[in-house]
Parts: structure tokens; sequence; C-alpha cells
């Protein structure tokens, strides 16, 4: 065997090994794709889709474990505002960041094709 095959056959390998890790995520792995779809993405889910585990920063998991075929089972870690006043009380958020709102009326927690601000 060649040196050349060789090397060839371990670049393929170590792309076949990367794209698998790949559909592995919440984003890549055909569960949530429509999730990147959107024109602006809230930070988690910009941070999963560059490979940092950005999901469990708003998700736990609630019983079996994502595969490569098949989603798992996750729940919100708190009620939404809890989770949407831990990082937007530090300089990202707005004139009703402080109230106990119910931000999911208004903004998406995953991304938007309207605004920056993530609005429905």
């Amino acid at each position: 065997m060649s040196i050349k095959v060789l090397f060839s056959g371990t670049i393929l390998l170590i792309i076949f090994q990367v794209l698998q890790a790949q559909a592995a995520t919440c984003l890549t792995g055909g569960c949530h794709q429509q999730l990147v779809s959107t024109k602006y993405l809230h930070g988690p889910v910009a941070a999963e889709q560059m490979g940092v585990k950005g999901c469990i920063s708003c998700h736990v998991p609630a019983g079996r474990a994502c595969t490569q075929t098949k989603g798992g089972v996750f729940k919100p870690m708190q009620p939404a505002y809890k989770m949407c006043q831990h990082c937007h009380s530090r300089g990202h958020g707005s004139q009703h960041t402080a109230r106990k709102l119910d931000c999911l009326k208004c903004h998406d927690p995953h991304g938007s094709s309207r605004t920056p601000t993530l609005n429905r």
C-alpha cells in the first residue's frame, strides 16, 4: 500500500468522523435544523451551531439522551423569564428585563427572521 493511499484513507476517515460528530448535535442531527434557518440567531443557538454546547444554557436532560438518529428529551432549566434575566440583566437587556414578564410572548428564544431582538 502506498503512503499516498494510506494518507488519503486517513483523511477520509477523519472527515467521516467529524461529520458523524456534527450529526449528533442538536442543530445538525436533523432534530432542530430549522432553528438555524432564521436570519438572526440567539447567542446560545449560534454557539451550538459553532460546536459549543449552547443548548444546555437553557435546557437540561429530562429523559433519554440524544443519538445520531433520534432526539433526546430535554426541558427548560427554569421559567423563561429567569433564564432570560440571567444573561440579559448583564447589559444586554431592555427597559422590561427586570420585570417578571413572559418574554416568550414577544420573543423567540432561538432566533428570528424579523428582527435582531428576536421578536416573533
